[in-house]
């Protein structure tokens, strides 16, 4: 990229303009890109989580003392148990629950006097009866409920993936941006240079040596404005993950130690766009004034 060179591209004020806005758009699309990856990493993590699993509420009846609604859920419980397809069932305890409920309800709550309806949470096999399952419930426990959080968990994966589809989207679209801005670029250094350009060809020169300079010289441009770009935009990622990890009690998904590469090889696929870019539209025009 350091090669000699017969053209003054430097002097093009439409040129020196390119780094600052190539670093713009490699900003954006480090941030997006990092985006659309902790949303697949979301996705994933959320529906292992829920597949496999279902949860029963047992609700508290009218009257019923804590006595009687523990001792459902005990029924309720080992009917659970002896279903075929049921590897763990376990009653999650009102200490667990009144934490889960803490910041709404606050600490100091009396959760043992709120009408709260107890859970217990099964893992199961794909093939499990579930309407078996709650024909057992209805005689050991009537109150009883299943969630299988299927159409919770089809709804979010759908929303989750459409994300990560947005993102790809507008990630794409910066990429458009940047060979567009390398376009208005290239030809603005092609009117203000075509005199020297004339005479290269009077001379004998050919149009892949005219062309590589321009590409040179974008791809030179390209990379340092994708570097200062990248490395603000890594910095900004990592400075919200510092400010995430403060969050107590907050559960927020993180970048995989793959996913770096991805995004510090952005600058690199900058400076080859504005590369191909710059070739593409100096071979074309310098093919018309052939």
């Amino acid at each position: 990229m350091a090669r000699r060179s017969d053209l003054p591209l430097s002097d093009n004020p439409a040129v020196r303009i390119l780094p600052w806005i190539v670093a713009l758009m490699v900003y954006l699309a480090t941030l997006t890109l990092a985006a659309g990856l902790l949303v697949a990493t979301m996705a994933n993590q959320w529906s292992q989580g829920l597949s496999g699993t279902l949860t029963v509420q047992v609700a508290p009846l009218k009257n019923e003392s804590l006595a009687e609604l523990d001792a459902r859920v005990i029924e309720a419980t080992r009917a659970i148990l002896k279903t075929p397809g049921v590897e763990t069932a376990r009653a999650i305890p009102l200490r667990d629950i009144a934490a889960m409920l803490e910041p709404w309800l606050g600490g100091d709550a009396n959760i043992e006097g709120l009408p709260l309806p107890r859970l217990i949470d099964v893992a199961m096999s794909p093939d499990i009866d579930l309407d078996a399952l709650a024909k057992r419930l209805a005689k050991a426990a009537p109150g009883a409920e299943i969630d299988d959080h299927q159409y919770w968990r089809g709804h979010l994966i759908t929303f989750l993936r459409s994300l990560e589809i947005v993102a790809a989207i507008m990630v794409s679209l910066i990429a458009i941006t940047t060979a567009t801005i390398v376009v208005f670029a290239t030809r603005s250094g092609l009117a203000v240079h075509r005199e020297v350009i004339e005479v290269l060809h009077v001379i004998g020169a050919p149009d892949a040596y005219i062309a590589g300079q321009f590409q040179r010289h974008a791809q030179r441009l390209g990379f340092i404005g994708g570097v200062v770009g990248g490395v603000l935009g890594i910095g900004t990622l990592l400075g919200l993950s510092y400010l995430a990890g403060k969050l107590d009690g907050a559960a927020f998904p993180t970048l995989q130690y793959w996913h770096w590469p991805l995004l510090a090889a952005l600058p690199i696929a900058a400076a080859y766009i504005a590369k191909w870019t710059a070739r593409r539209i100096v071979m074309h025009a310098l093919n018309r004034m052939a």
